[in-house]
């Protein structure tokens, strides 16, 4: 699988100039740092389970739908349900996928608790969505109804603890969007397992990712970015090749990101 290839039909950036992004593209790849580390664990998670068997799946917190389009490029068969509640990112999946070649998505642009499916999802994945959600609204309960027995559930989201390697008095602005939208960043990897078993799941894999190498590389982007997008550009192959690095390990004993995927018992 690979990803970020709907960066060409969902960048508004790109669209604007499309004979330029898809140059772009093609020399540099993905462009933003953040979601090419999140990729590369996302499609290592995908490796564990038996993804090639999954017919109805659910991408939870869908956003600008790089996952649900990239699965859909690479399991046709398959349908899959790319869940949003943001109205201008509901408009960028419908367009992308009325004017592109994405029959098996669908978009449904409400809470999870007003689906009526329960019991149908082979899948559900939600890959840095949860942290913007209260403690006590995150959907597990609704995830594990719509889930059918031996059915999957993928979440992954910021550690509590977030490490830095420059000092964190550098990424003030950051910090301070970080603590009005993530208000549900609340645990750790022992936590987030607790409370998946909480809910009746059985933990099937649990991870922490996003070490030191891969901070790095989100470091240099944030600062090339603040530099200019030529200067952004010209860091994204070092800042892809330390995350690079950083994913050639997995579980590690801390990291900036946990997952953990459970399975709904038969």
């Amino acid at each position: 699988m690979k990803f970020g290839k709907s960066q060409l039909y969902t960048s508004s950036r790109f669209k604007r100039n499309p004979k330029l992004g898809r140059f772009i593209f093609s020399v540099f790849g993905y462009t933003s740092v953040g979601n090419f580390a999140r990729s590369k664990i996302f499609l290592k998670l995908m490796k564990l389970m038996p993804y090639d068997k999954f017919e109805k799946i659910m991408d939870l917190g869908a956003g600008l739908g790089e996952y649900s389009f990239m699965l859909s490029e690479n399991m046709p068969k398959s349908k899959i349900t790319s869940l949003e509640i943001l109205d201008e990112r509901v408009k960028i999946l419908k367009e992308t996928i009325e004017n592109h070649d994405y029959p098996n998505v669908s978009v449904f642009p409400d809470k999870i608790d007003k689906l009526d499916a329960n019991g149908t999802f082979d899948f559900i994945f939600s890959v840095d969505v949860f942290e913007h959600i209260k403690k006590e609204e995150m959907p597990f309960s609704e995830c594990f109804k719509k889930l059918k027995p031996g059915g999957y559930l993928l979440i992954k989201m910021p550690n509590e603890v977030q490490k830095t390697v420059l000092p964190e008095s550098l990424f003030e602005d950051q910090n301070e969007w970080l603590e009005h939208e993530h208000v549900g960043q609340v645990y750790d990897l022992e936590d987030l397992k607790n409370r998946f078993e909480s809910e009746g799941f059985q933990i099937k894999h649990a991870y922490y990712t996003d070490g030191i190498l891969s901070r790095i590389g989100w470091e240099l982007g944030y600062f090339g970015k603040k530099l200019g997008s030529v200067i952004h550009l010209l860091l994204l192959p070092i800042c892809k090749f330390f995350i690079f690095l950083d994913n050639l390990s997995f579980g590690r004993k801390r990291g900036n990101s946990i997952q953990v995927i459970g399975i709904k018992p038969s």
